[in-house]
């Protein structure tokens, strides 16, 4: 996990509840938009969006333990979340304008901060040691890149570093690799062969699709970058809010079924209308063998919960609101613009960071950034 030994901390923030104040954002007025769409292969080339549509799986499959890599990090040695970005947005965009955009972010990121801001990030990082303890310094964990870009002179960019992996966030971990139904289960409902051979050769080089939306967060207008799976099949698609949206799929164990009316609900339906996400489908697992398939729409939630949409946006929405227009108001300082700032997690607390030393600013001179530079 990569950790800068000297910095500047110019803002930090303990949770949002008690040391800042959530944004507004109205019930019923959030509404995502689709500026672009595109598919990134796994030898880096990007294409015309060719996302699969999702089809349900056949009763009492089985399925084998694939290995499951974590998401590309948005930011890292060769690639550059702002520029890609705008070369994205250039090829794939529609007419959109990012001029009057405050925050340009991926998916993941919204997701970490989503899960720092309900508590669980801070929990599994407890219970993992990177915490104080015993009188000892905790684990400072960069956790995202904040940029510029040329075609936003007014926003802010932010992209992963590191990604938090609940599963897998212990130490000495061999590179994510986890086994899990995850990957067959997604293959088969996305209409491709399942993968087989022995457990350590089961790995996928799949294609990722992404698509790119604009909305409003309380005072902010975002663009969010949000990797997909699969989309809703075409014929469901009058019955949605959008068309389009995605499908988030993963598996369970028989006795996990229950977990998805978990405290953390409202935190995941958040995630679904911040990622346009229109179902959750969850295949139950047990033994190896699919006996049961939950597919679970925003309308299907909100007919359990009828508080669920308000007070995901009250609770989640708003308070990622508010911190994200922290964040801003610190990078505009005139003490920030134009220098190299991180997100840094610390014993619970968000930190904005910058490196201090000579050898690590020469460090991150072999990131392709595009801040200081104009698209000809």
């Amino acid at each position: 996990m990569p950790t800068f030994p000297f910095w500047n901390i110019l803002f930090n923030s303990a949770l949002p509840s008690t040391r800042f104040r959530s944004e507004t954002v109205s019930r019923g007025s959030f509404s995502p938009q689709e500026v672009a769409k595109l598919t990134e292969h796994p030898d880096g080339e990007t294409s015309t969006f060719d996302a699969p549509e999702y089809r349900p799986p056949p009763e009492k499959l089985q399925l084998a333990k694939g290995l499951k890599e974590p998401a590309e990090l948005d930011q890292c040695l060769g690639r550059s979340f702002a520029g890609d970005m705008q070369d994205q947005m250039a090829e794939f965009g529609t007419s959109f304008s990012m001029e009057d955009t405050d925050i340009i972010i991926s998916f993941q990121a919204i997701c970490t901060m989503l899960a720092w801001i309900d508590g669980t990030l801070t929990e599994d990082m407890r219970a993992k040691g990177l915490n104080t303890r015993r009188g000892s310094e905790p684990e400072r964990v960069d956790l995202f890149r904040v940029g510029r870009l040329p075609d936003a002179p007014n926003a802010i960019s932010i992209g992963t570093v590191w990604n938090w992996v609940p599963e897998n966030a212990t130490n000495g971990t061999a590179n994510f690799n986890k086994r899990s139904y995850d990957v067959n289960f997604e293959r088969v409902v996305t209409g491709q062969d399942t993968v087989d051979g022995p457990p350590s050769i089961r790995e996928v080089d799949a294609p990722t699709h992404y698509r790119i939306l604009s909305y409003n967060l309380g005072d902010l207008k975002l663009v969010v970058r949000v990797p997909i799976a699969c989309t809703m099949p075409t014929v469901d698609d009058e019955d949605m809010p959008h068309p389009g949206m995605a499908v988030q799929c993963s598996t369970a164990n028989e006795r996990d079924a229950g977990d998805i009316w978990s405290p953390t609900l409202g935190t995941k339906y958040a995630e679904m209308q911040l990622g346009d996400v229109g179902m959750l489908v969850r295949g139950i697992v047990d033994r190896g063998f699919l006996v049961d398939l939950q597919e679970l729409t925003q309308e299907d939630f909100k007919l359990d919960r009828p508080s669920l949409e308000e007070d995901a946006q009250i609770l989640m929405m708003g308070r990622l609101a508010g911190l994200l227009q922290r964040i801003k108001e610190v990078a505009d300082c005139p003490g920030c613009v134009g220098r190299v700032l991180y997100l840094q997690y610390c014993d619970a607390e968000i930190r904005v960071i910058s490196p201090w030393t000579d050898e690590e600013l020469k460090e991150l001179e072999t990131f392709r950034d595009v801040t200081d530079k104009a698209r000809p």
